[in-house]
């Protein structure tokens, strides 16, 4: 598997990063196999992933302890680990000890990059956590910063008070709100992009129709993208999946995958897996590649669609928010 490296500094990222929330046990995904995940974790490892996405918030770091107990026998020089800063962390005293409390879950002496999971919901300033995050930076605990779930707007405040590295933002063939003049921007300033949700949480498998519903106690049920009529626009870039993966012998999953690993200006994208098979079968993105013209037709009726989407909060979020300008 190809290696890259953040656009601005010598972290290296493996051609697909390993997701790991849903091994969080938490309440979103529901009740996780321990010894399934780690064999997952190792699956990935054994066929070239390099890199490890968590957070904190995982679990309330479940995720973290897991990975830990993974990577433990990894080479260290080998490997690269993100995580995330939760939004009850962000105050000058609590940005430190929540980094150390997940170094101790992860058994690791620095992080890789850091990310900032989401901007403050309680006010607190921008500024005071990129310092404290500028800091750790200078101890030398994280090698790089990143922001996810940020809006452009947000984005370009929290870079006024440090060097932020990576930004890890919700994107897919059914989600693309960071295109346009924002996307680049990261391109022309070296911000790299390791998008999460590759395949919009199951949509992009192809194994959902207009008759799929999902229960109350599933994240799904009141995601935007799986409530009518976006869950039906959302099928037919679906259809256009399915008729390449049959051309190229592939799942629509690893066509998805593969279109994003072609994205010029996407570093790698993070892709999740509940188990060690389905993380073999979405290593199967690498190694070939979509013609031009498939690339394009597959973009083409991603664009059709995404341009008709509300503005929504996020991609967890049905709230319609105005257009920022």
């Amino acid at each position: 598997m190809n290696k890259t490296k953040l656009a601005k500094c010598d972290v290296a990222v493996s051609e697909i990063v390993l997701g790991t929330w849903v091994m969080g046990d938490d309440e979103y995904w529901g009740h996780s196999d321990e010894l399934e995940s780690i064999k997952a974790i190792q699956t990935a490892y054994e066929g070239g992933v390099t890199t490890f996405d968590t957070a904190f918030a995982y679990g309330n770091g479940k995720s973290e302890k897991l990975l830990g107990k993974a990577i433990k026998k990894m080479p260290r020089e080998q490997i690269t680990v993100f995580s995330k800063l939760w939004r009850k962390d962000m105050t000058r005293d609590r940005v430190i000890p929540a980094c150390e409390k997940s170094l101790r879950f992860l058994g690791l002496d620095y992080m890789d990059t850091y990310f900032i999971h989401y901007p403050s919901d309680s006010g607190v300033p921008i500024g005071e956590t990129m310092e404290e995050l500028m800091r750790l930076k200078e101890e030398k605990k994280i090698r790089s910063i990143g922001v996810s779930n940020f809006n452009f707007v947000q984005f370009k405040e929290a870079q006024k008070y440090g060097d932020i590295d990576v930004i890890q933002p919700c994107y897919s063939l059914v989600w693309r709100f960071i295109d346009g003049p924002e996307f680049k921007y990261y391109k022309r300033n070296n911000i790299a992009i390791v998008p999460y949700s590759p395949l919009a949480q199951g949509i992009l498998t192809g194994k959902y129709n207009d008759k799929t519903k999902f229960s109350k106690e599933d994240g799904r049920s009141v995601a935007p993208l799986f409530q009518h009529p976006y869950f039906d626009g959302a099928l037919k870039v679906v259809d256009i999946l399915k008729q390449l993966a049959e051309k190229y012998k592939k799942t629509p999953a690893q066509v998805a995958i593969r279109w994003l690993i072609q994205t010029t200006g996407i570093t790698a994208p993070i892709v999740g897996g509940r188990g060690s098979k389905q993380v073999a079968e979405n290593l199967k993105a690498v190694g070939w590649v979509l013609s031009e013209k498939d690339y394009d037709r597959l973009d083409k009726a991603s664009r059709e669609f995404t341009e008709t989407l509300p503005n929504f909060r996020n991609f967890f979020d049905a709230t319609i928010l105005p257009v920022q300008k």
